[in-house]
């Protein structure tokens, strides 16, 4: 495999998606000079309080001629993630769709913050969208916030073509309702239900420590998902972010005040590795400080989650 244009090779037009399933790690590795994707905290102001919220301190929201300095040392990934906070409380948030857009393939991880204005420059940019949505209603309200209100802007995405993933953080306390769960992403038409652990940071600091289930437990939580999904016909995919030594510091995070981390880097107190700062720094530059880049990889090859 030669890239010419990691970012032209490397997205489907049919799916929006970076593409790296049928690759060789060590090929993908050696034609690299900066992350696949990189997530990007616009903002850390939030309508909700979910209770596993690892991003708690606020920071000031960055300018728009910062986050043009930050595009611009961004200019080489192909993917960045406009996320939060919730980045649709940006009232400005189709200027910041305005920077990025040009040079990069989107997403949005939001609470379904769906108003008109914003499903216009969601659709018109081909912006993927991922719903945070933690089961039935009365799951869901609890450790996140307003189920109705969520499903209210996952209707206007389904009402405006919008294709759409779920994610779920995975409690001990909410694990009875994952099959609900599965079969809610799957009824709303859900193109990807992602599961995940909390992270031991902010509010998740405040949960009861047995909260926190067990990879043993996660495993065959899993092996009940696949087993259900053949027996009820469920299209939607499902996967399963475990917390372990495939998925240590696989993204690259960065803060509101363009402070660039490794995350979840699991052995630091904070759980993130200070990398670089995108006010002075390339992401080339930062990419050779990093040093999960095998994990990184591993994650767009579908080899760091459990796929269902």
């Amino acid at each position: 495999m030669v890239f010419t244009n990691i970012k032209e090779v490397l997205y489907n037009e049919n799916t929006h998606r970076l593409n790296l399933i049928n690759s060789n790690i060590e090929d993908v590795l050696n034609h690299l000079d900066s992350p696949l994707s990189v997530i990007l905290q616009i903002t850390r102001k939030c309508h909700f309080n979910c209770e596993f919220c690892s991003e708690k301190d606020l920071l000031p929201d960055p300018s728009l001629d910062e986050l043009k300095e930050y595009e611009e040392n961004l200019k080489t990934v192909p993917r960045v993630f406009l996320s939060g906070g919730e980045p649709l409380t940006r009232e400005d948030f189709k200027d910041v769709v305005g920077i990025f857009s040009k040079r990069h393939i989107l997403g949005l991880p939001t609470n379904a913050v769906a108003s008109e204005s914003n499903i216009k420059v969601i659709k018109d940019n081909r912006i993927s969208v991922n719903v945070g949505l933690d089961g039935p209603r009365a799951i869901t309200s609890r450790v996140r916030g307003d189920y109705d209100f969520i499903m209210k802007g996952i209707n206007g995405f389904i009402k405006n073509d919008i294709p759409f993933s779920l994610t779920a953080v995975v409690l001990r306390s909410t694990l009875d309702s994952v099959l609900y769960t599965c079969q809610i992403a799957d009824v709303l038409g859900a193109k990807k239900m992602k599961f995940v652990l909390p992270i031991p940071k902010g509010n998740a600091l405040n949960l009861d420590p047995s909260e926190y289930i067990s990879e043993s437990e996660a495993l065959e939580m899993c092996e009940k998902i696949a087993v259900a999904k053949k027996n009820y016909g469920w299209k939607t995919t499902f996967t399963f972010s475990i917390w372990n030594k495939h998925t240590d510091g696989y993204s690259i995070l960065v803060y509101p005040n363009g402070k660039t981390y490794a995350w979840p880097a699991l052995d630091y107190p904070d759980k993130v590795m200070l990398l670089g700062d995108l006010h002075h720094d390339t992401i080339n530059d930062i990419w050779l400080r990093y040093p999960y880049k095998y994990n990184h990889v591993n994650k767009y090859l579908g080899n760091a989650v459990i796929i269902i």
